[in-house]
């Protein structure tokens, strides 16, 4: 039941977005458009910032799982299909809400499946050097997922799967830079 009420309300938010911006929804029309009392949706959420989180976490999350043999540039592909999808909703989330409040909505999914991918591409690395990589591809996919969306662009699936296998081919490479030898003692400011 509760997971059926908090769908009921998260689709009619959705249906609410086609015709008015997220601040100008009000919970009163969520309301009329699910048939429920307030007090229905008070029990399932603060507000309409956690229904679009709850949307995120549930429609975005459960459409960007990684198949188990999937490759980087594969799953990168998919994850912008889903986009494209439900583009109209992520157009308006993102260009009404502050890509700070936006961004751990997105991330917390996409870094659940980058830990799958990346374990697979690398297993001999510690869970330092692993949880590194993973909140850097996080942040860096998620940052640019909410600006190809901010932006309107429009890419290919050719164009999409040559940026990654770019992107990849570079990780890949040799270091660009030589790791530091830092001092082993601490300096003293003088003064």
């Amino acid at each position: 039941m509760c997971y059926t009420t908090k769908r009921k309300i998260a689709d009619c938010v959705k249906h609410l977005m086609r015709k008015k911006e997220i601040r100008k929804i009000t919970i009163q029309d969520i309301m009329d458009g699910t048939n429920m009392s307030r007090q229905s949706f008070y029990y399932h959420f603060k507000d309409i910032y956690d229904v679009l989180e709850w949307i995120v976490r549930y429609d975005f999350a459960n459409h960007i799982v990684a198949e188990e043999n999937q490759t980087m540039e594969e799953w990168t592909l998919h994850l912008f299909h889903v986009l494209d999808e439900e583009r109209l909703f992520f157009e308006r989330v993102v260009n009404e809400i502050e890509w700070p409040k936006m961004l751990p909505m997105v991330s917390v999914p996409v870094e659940e499946q980058m830990r799958t991918i990346l374990l697979r591409y690398n297993r001999a690395c510690t869970a330092e050097e692993l949880n590194f990589c993973v909140h850097f591809m996080t942040t860096s996919y998620c940052y640019y997922l909410m600006d190809y969306v901010y932006h309107r662009k429009h890419k290919t699936d050719k164009e999409l799967s040559n940026e990654v296998h770019s992107l990849l081919a570079l990780i890949d490479t040799k270091p660009m830079l030589h790791t530091l030898d830092l001092p082993t003692t601490q300096s003293r400011l003088v003064g």
